[in-house]
């Protein structure tokens, strides 16, 4: 049967409609493919892109005034890291908190956020608060932060850039963050690899670090965060950082939960981890919660 044109301008319409609103709400792709770490010399030319948004984070304000990536925006690690009397030393923000403070940064739906500064435990726990709130694709690390930029001798900024405030949706993604009964019910799971970041002192028990007992979680493997870069901090190529995996029991297509003292060294390593493709959560009450409940089982300290 011949379609006319009156017949067919309902359908017309309707594609149009169609058009507009894939053109208008969905995500660029680039946002949408964003990779885990971007080099010095990709972000220098990416710097003029309005879509870019570099942000500068560290435990004190010094480092950003210091010298910074040019229109890098200051963010405390205070800001997204929060620690209130008598509860863990570091938690998640509220979805409200996170959204503030990322569009008074001028943080928005189609941005690429990339990250800066360091350290890598400090700059890794803003990548994984970023993708714990629904980011994943659109946030990347400046592989070796502002030391890598600084030691590349690029040009660097001591002024605050004029932000236009931004306007973000978050939607956490539950399964990026592991409490302690899912830690007890899986940590000796085929398909899950459990992987403590801290120094190999702290794992084996020798050494407390200031926490309630000395240990490790059982079934835990170390991979300690100092391992995963060279020198200014850059991670160690891929092949270098799977070997370490393996060695760790860590399979592919195993679910990798990573912890450490409070959360931060874990957050370091849950970025290799998304590094080499891996779905990835972090136990964030770590061995700070773990240790304090006499009731649960510890591996450690190995005595002669």
């Amino acid at each position: 049967m011949r379609t006319t044109l009156t017949q067919r301008r309902p359908f017309l319409a309707a594609v149009a409609i169609a058009a507009v609103i894939t053109t208008t709400f969905a995500p660029s792709a680039a946002a949408q493919s964003a990779p885990v770490t971007v080099s010095a010399e990709w972000l220098a030319k990416k710097l003029s892109d309005p879509k870019v948004v570099v942000i500068h984070t560290a435990g004190s304000r010094a480092d950003y005034d210091a010298g910074h990536v040019p229109g890098s925006r200051w963010m405390p690690s205070s800001a997204y890291m929060i620690s209130a009397p008598g509860a863990l030393s570091t938690q998640l923000p509220s979805p409200e908190v996170a959204d503030s403070i990322f569009e008074m940064i001028g943080v928005s739906d189609d941005s690429h956020i990339v990250i800066s500064g360091g350290p890598i435990q400090t700059s890794g726990r803003l990548f994984f608060t970023l993708e714990y709130f629904g980011l994943a694709g659109r946030v990347s690390m400046l592989d070796g932060g502002i030391d890598a930029w600084r030691e590349q001798g690029r040009a660097l900024d001591r002024a605050e850039p004029k932000i236009t405030r931004g306007n973000l949706t978050l939607k956490p993604v539950a399964t990026k963050v592991v409490d302690v009964d899912w830690v007890r019910a899986n940590n000796q799971t085929d398909g899950v690899s459990l992987l403590d970041a801290r120094t190999p002192e702290f794992y084996s028990g020798e050494s407390s670090g200031g926490q309630a007992r000395a240990g490790h979680i059982p079934g835990a493997r170390n991979v300690p965060f100092a391992w995963l870069t060279g020198e200014v901090s850059v991670f160690r190529d891929r092949a270098k950082l799977q070997r370490l995996f393996d060695q760790a029991g860590a399979k592919k297509g195993n679910k990798i939960v990573t912890y450490c003292h409070i959360g931060m060294q874990a957050s370091a390593l849950y970025v290799a981890a998304r590094i080499l493709g891996y779905e990835a959560a972090v136990y964030d009450g770590s061995w700070e919660e773990w240790s304090k409940k006499p009731e649960l089982p510890i591996t450690g300290p190995v005595r002669p």
